[in-house]
């Protein structure tokens, strides 16, 4: 390992949203961490912006739910609807009152929350953050694992996680690589001014209208701005559908009561993949978060799943170090891998993809209770994710 190394409990690189909730749950029970992160700042980049129950509770749980609450946009409702303005079906997730503190979607920029996150977890006294620290090696023993990184540092612990996303170098220093496919076409997204809830005050937080054709749109309001989304055709380019020219007639074909009265601010143009690794455990090292899975965004479940990861690898992690036996860690990582594979991603593929009758499907669970119950747990992720504060919740 060379002659200056420094020495914590656990390594964690990567200090997303994935990276620090694992910091702050090994805090919580008194485990020192150091992490290591690329970048000088925290990225501020344009991210995920959905926060299911499930991961609203894990943050609830640090201190956080009042922060979420008071910068972000609290959706109630899901609904679907066709290009007249008829609801089609509405979804109020109050229905989920019985199976979370949260009962509700916030939207909100990650790079909001991430300070918040770092700032707690530094308030602990048990984590310690390097920047400018790209991991470009990793190694270990029948004790520990290390990282050297990019401004020459070498740090060991008893555990070291890849937390640092879809290119992670932890994952390309074990020389594992994720294979899936990316989606055919693109997503363009229109940033549309907050005046849009008045011309529309009875679009829901989150929405989807449909044509008769079965083609899409999707809408979501922000803090400060709604988002529309539309899926680009392949061969299409970037330049192309960025152009009002483009995506001027289709705005009129979904939103028709609008007319000129939207305001665009901005628009940005990227694509979505499907991608998993084979293994997420190699000896002490681990994978989660984006390092392991990459799904579309449609639903916002894979930024959740990487905070759901991460609590319940630090739950391994804590009992592994209490015992001295490497197996909770192992098991932690394999049913995260699990859930990954055989719950999140053909869930977010369906998202995608979708089915003859998903219309169909919907307006009937919509006008059931109990079915849309049973909808809304699966959309919220209630049910693939790992417990929580003691509470006992479904799992697959």
């Amino acid at each position: 390992m060379g002659e200056a190394v420094s020495r914590t409990e656990v390594v964690i690189c990567g200090a997303g949203p994935v990276g620090l909730t694992t910091a702050l749950k090994l805090a919580s029970h008194g485990i020192r961490s150091h992490i290591l992160e690329k970048r000088p700042t925290l990225s501020k980049a344009s991210k995920a912006s959905t926060f299911h129950p499930p991961t609203l509770e894990i943050l609830a749980e640090f201190g956080l739910l009042d922060v979420m609450l008071a910068q972000g946009c609290k959706a109630e409702r899901i609904q679907y609807r066709g290009t007249g303005g008829n609801i089609l079906a509405e979804f109020d997730q109050a229905l989920l009152q019985p199976d979370t503190i949260a009962p509700f979607r916030i939207h909100l920029e990650q790079s909001v929350i991430t300070p918040h996150l770092l700032d707690k977890a530094l308030a602990t006294g048990l984590v310690s953050i390097s920047f400018d620290a790209a991991v470009e090696e990793t190694g270990q023993d029948s004790n520990s694992a290390w990282a050297r990184t990019s401004d020459g540092q070498t740090i060991s612990g008893a555990y070291l996680l890849g937390a640092d996303g879809a290119r992670s170098g932890v994952r390309q220093s074990l020389g594992l690589e994720q294979t899936g496919h990316v989606y055919p076409g693109r997503v363009l997204r229109l940033i549309i001014a907050k005046s849009f809830s008045q011309i529309m005050p009875d679009m829901a937080p989150v929405s989807y209208i449909f044509s008769q054709d079965r083609r899409s749109i999707s809408l979501l309001e922000m803090p400060d701005c709604w988002r529309i989304i539309i899926r680009v055709p392949p061969g299409a380019s970037d330049e192309q559908v960025s152009n009002p020219d483009w995506y001027g007639p289709i705005v009129d074909e979904f939103l028709p009561q609008c007319g000129s009265r939207l305001e665009i601010l901005g628009t940005d143009v990227y694509g979505a993949s499907k991608m998993l690794c084979d293994t997420n455990a190699i000896g002490r090292i681990g994978l989660i978060g984006d390092a392991l899975h990459l799904t579309n965004t449609r639903g916002g479940m894979n930024m959740n799943c990487g905070f759901h990861d991460a609590y319940a690898v630090a739950g391994g992690i804590i009992d592994a170090l209490k015992t001295g036996q490497i197996e909770p860690f192992h098991a932690a990582l394999q049913e995260r891998l699990r859930i990954a594979r055989d719950v999140l991603l053909p869930r977010t593929d369906k998202n995608v993809t979708g089915k003859d009758d998903w219309l169909s499907f919907i307006a009937d669970a919509a006008a059931d209770p109990v079915k849309a119950h049973a909808y809304l747990l699966t959309s919220s992720m209630l049910d693939m994710a790992p417990e929580r504060s003691g509470k006992h919740m479904g799992r697959i």
